[in-house]
């Protein structure tokens, strides 16, 4: 599956390398591309599992990138956690126009 995810601004080199390096560290993203302000996250949905959903989850988080393009995992039973009203990523994942921190 790819995810087409829009990119914000980096602070420094390193934070961007930091962002690059945690996504190279989840073993089911297949590959990285960069595309304009987007990347092109290639992701193995059958070596994806609840670990590494929740690793990507939170890097994204971390760098204020939106969540909405994970939607589409929450939809397959074993995301199906995704789903959860409760997780901090709920509503910057499915509320409209949001994907801002609301705390």
């Amino acid at each position: 599956m790819i995810l087409q995810i829009a990119l914000g601004s980096f602070y420094s080199r390193g934070d961007e390398r930091r962002l690059f390096q945690g996504l190279g560290e989840i073993t089911a993203i297949r590959s990285v591309k960069g595309v304009g302000r987007d990347l092109l996250i290639d992701v193995s949905i059958a070596s994806l599992n609840k670990e590494a959903m929740r690793e990507l989850v939170a890097l994204l988080w971390r760098y204020e990138i939106p969540l909405a393009p994970l939607r589409a995992f929450a939809e397959k039973k074993k995301f199906e956690w995704l789903n959860d009203s409760q997780g901090y990523w709920y509503s910057a994942m499915f509320k409209e126009g949001s994907n801002r921190r609301q705390v």
